[in-house]
């Protein structure tokens, strides 16, 4: 079978919510990972194959893809995978979409632009959430502007019932909140403390929430596009309920985050990665759904005039994809930015980012057709 896409990390819960979105749409498509156990219901799709891959081994990679016959490859992997998954598919002449690179990897991740310029290849960073819909939505926002200051923005959720449950990757996580933030500020990156408070704010459909500033790739590329609007400075933000972020904060306080091997009954654990498999097993109830906000808020002038324009996506949990809970907006999003490189909608070749290459009417109206809904100063948008 000649598949339309392939998705490494499709056995990770990302990977396996894009290549559902994908399989529902009519595409053939190869799920590529390691835990072939945890899509065995998608495997029963007639058109679906799976693979076993390991992002370490370029060369075994890249022969996959070629002999899947896919132009598209979406990694769906964990972000320290990115150039490796890049370098595959420069080898195998395929496109390539991902979820995102924080700041320093999406800094590697260009310097592969002028190799995927030259083999006419797209490279699209950041399709999911946040990276992705933000980034859709900023670009939309900045043409209303003569001129942009400053831009703020990022993420807040909530649930209706106050238990835990693991929000996202617990590595992305523990990266986010431990790694020193960079924010531009006046034109330049500045590096700040990792997961500072920057106050409470109210959100659309969410309430209340406590900000920490933490590190994001949206900070890097909206510097890269937007400086000639005049950007001086970006500063992402992330919301966490109370009862979410107290048992993350505890959980790292205690060091169950650490990557320092530890020795038990004679084998050897890491135990941010026992960590992360115990979290990804906690069950959900049926009756727990969330709600999530993608913000941002862009100021500048138009016309002379200061002006002000807050974006916002609204995402809940979907009906038939509760286990998934609001983080459908990451692996959905992701397989709409793959569907649209497929079907010709997004043409740019290089390295690039969301708010450079995708349209956003067309993006927006796939967004609505499953459930996120997109607001400028509060309205619906209506595509």
């Amino acid at each position: 079978m000649t598949f339309d896409f392939v998705v490494i990390g499709a056995t990770g819960e990302q990977g396996s919510i894009a290549s559902r979105d994908l399989l529902e749409a009519g595409y053939r498509v190869l799920l590529c990972g390691r835990r072939p156990r945890t899509i065995k219901k998608f495997l029963k799709n007639k058109c679906a194959r799976f693979a076993t891959v390991d992002l370490r081994n370029i060369a075994a990679t890249a022969k996959i893809i070629r002999a899947s016959g896919s132009a598209i490859v979406l990694n769906c992997a964990e972000l320290t995978w990115n150039c490796h998954a890049m370098e595959s598919c420069l080898r195998a002449n395929a496109h390539y979409l991902d979820l995102g690179g924080l700041h320093e990897m999406t800094k590697k991740q260009f310097a592969f632009d002028a190799r995927f310029r030259r083999k006419k290849l797209t490279a699209l960073l950041g399709c999911g959430s946040t990276p992705g819909i933000a980034n859709v939505m900023v670009a939309y926002a900045v043409m209303d502007f003569d001129l942009v200051d400053h831009i703020d923005l990022g993420f807040a959720w909530d649930s209706n019932m106050k238990t835990f449950v693991l929000p996202y990757s617990f590595e992305s996580i523990i990266h986010e909140l431990t790694v020193p933030a960079i924010v531009l500020e006046n034109g330049r990156f500045e590096e700040v403390q990792a997961c500072s408070l920057e106050g409470m704010t109210s959100f659309l459909g969410v309430g209340r929430q406590s900000l920490y500033c933490i590190v994001h790739s949206e900070v890097f590329t909206f510097h890269r596009y937007f400086v000639s609007k005049g950007l001086k400075s970006v500063h992402y933000k992330a919301g966490f309920p109370l009862h979410s972020y107290t048992v993350i904060k505890t959980l790292l306080d205690l060091g169950f985050a650490s990557k320092e091997p530890l020795c038990l009954s004679g084998s050897k654990i890491i135990p941010l990665d026992w960590t992360s498999d115990v979290l990804r097993r906690i069950p959900r109830s049926k009756q727990y759904k969330e709600t999530e906000d993608i913000w941002a808020k862009i100021y500048g002038t138009s016309q002379g005039k200061p002006k002000r324009v807050e974006m916002d996506c609204l995402v809940k949990t979907t009906p038939g994809w509760g286990s998934a809970g609001s983080n459908v907006d990451t692996g959905r999003t992701a397989a709409v930015m793959a569907a649209m490189l497929h079907r010709g909608e997004i043409t740019m070749t290089g390295v690039t980012a969301p708010e450079e290459c995708v349209p956003s009417e067309i993006f927006f109206r796939e967004l609505y057709k499953r459930g996120m809904r997109v607001y400028k100063n509060g309205k619906p948008i209506h595509i």
